[in-house]
């Protein structure tokens, strides 16, 4: 892994420390100056609705205007955004209409980034290391995850959402300049352009659709993104109180603990890269099943301490299964075609976690949080079993 792959993995994990900084700083400005909860979950709404539009139409624009340009111009636009919003911030907070509008344009211009910056990863090192550097770059991304949801709501009272707007800009802004190493990999050879845009909504569903292994992949994502819906912070904090008879830190425990076991997932992935490289449905199936069934007993746990142990647990689990998985949809891919395949993952991602988490919440208030938490384990258990069977089918098939 070359000066690129460090270069592409620290902008974009800036990137998103940039954007945890954005979210929660807005959230707590409208909350501040509304009181109310109400309104404070309308951004986190609008924010994903605006994601789901963003990769709808990334592919045409990917295909009309070339992803290195996209790359190299819709972060400037966003980052002008961004300057102009914290400029006149004192104004837009006064004019929650205006405020609305101008988080609808930024995060718009947010979605557009994010399946093409996934799409990079295939060329920046060599096939066989795609293991190693998918998890390498998933231990740095869970750090940056710990310490932004740890941390930002200290700073924000700290020294003030007005000038945490200002450190948000310039993260962008080493972000960018942290990237422009990369974009020579970019220039590649102009496509032709199509005439039929229909043709470029459609590309990245048409593979997914006709790729049997990527279609598989797919089903499996979507699945587990509903069942990942159960670990919304509602539902955690109803589990821990509730179930655990613990107080409100222990959510916070619960929460750290998973993702320290996310972070020992990304070095143990790197470590067994070698053997994961080989053998990515095996050890992607694995993941998937032994994340299912800690889920199950994590439902059926009432002792504290072990719901801790099994969430630590959680975290390498469900990093081999993500990076196998990540490393067979790139491999699967034509690098050309990745965008457009990360694109309709974004949409599904978004549509399956927004209906997942208003049926989990019904799920929730009528039997409980431990039910929900047990319904979720058994839905991996099942998704992941037909997964498999598909797999072995397939593989059957071809040989």
């Amino acid at each position: 892994m070359g000066n690129k792959f460090w270069c592409y993995t620290s902008s974009k994990s800036l990137l998103m420390l940039s954007d945890i900084l954005f979210v929660m700083t807005i959230t707590f400005v409208i909350y501040q100056d509304t009181q109310s909860v109400a309104y404070a979950a309308v951004f986190p709404l609008i924010r994903t609705i605006c994601q789901l539009l963003a990769g709808l139409f990334s592919p045409v624009l990917t295909d009309y205007f070339q992803a290195g340009r996209l790359l190299k111009w819709v972060p400037l636009l966003r980052l002008g955004m961004l300057i102009v919003f914290t400029a006149q911030f004192h104004f837009f907070q006064q004019h929650m209409v205006w405020l609305f509008s101008a988080l609808i344009l930024i995060s718009l211009t947010g979605g557009f980034i994010s399946p093409l910056m996934q799409a990079i990863m295939p060329m920046l090192v060599p096939a066989n290391q795609l293991v190693k550097a998918n998890s390498t770059a998933s231990i740095f991304h869970q750090m940056v995850q710990i310490a932004g949801y740890s941390f930002t709501g200290m700073l924000v009272l700290w020294i003030g959402p007005f000038y945490l707007m200002w450190i948000t800009c310039v993260m962008i802004v080493l972000s960018y300049l942290l990237f422009i190493p990369v974009f020579p990999l970019l220039k590649q050879e102009e496509t032709v352009r199509k005439t039929n845009k229909m043709n470029s909504f459609k590309d990245g569903w048409t593979i997914i659709w006709r790729n049997k292994t990527v279609r598989t992949l797919t089903f499996m994502d979507v699945c587990e993104n509903i069942a990942g819906a159960v670990w919304i912070g509602a539902i955690t904090l109803a589990f821990v109180s509730h179930d655990l008879k613990q107080g409100e830190e222990w959510w916070g425990f619960i929460n750290a603990a998973y993702y320290t076991g996310a972070i020992i997932g990304g070095l143990l992935a790197a470590w067994m890269s070698q053997f994961i490289q080989k053998q990515l449905l095996l050890y992607m199936a694995a993941g998937s099943f032994i994340y299912a069934v800690l889920t199950i007993v994590y439902s059926l746990n009432s002792l504290p301490w072990l719901a801790l142990v099994l969430c630590i647990l959680m975290g390498p689990a469900y990093q081999i299964r993500d990076v196998s998985q990540q490393t067979i949809l790139q491999t699967e891919t034509p690098v050309d075609d990745l965008s457009k395949v990360y694109s309709a993952h974004y949409v599904l991602s978004s549509v399956s976690v927004g209906l997942s988490i208003f049926f989990v919440g019904l799920i929730a208030d009528v039997y409980g949080a431990r039910s929900v938490y047990l319904l979720g384990g058994l839905f991996v258990l099942v998704c992941s079993g037909i997964a498999i069977l598909a797999f072995m089918k397939q593989k059957k098939e071809s040989s």
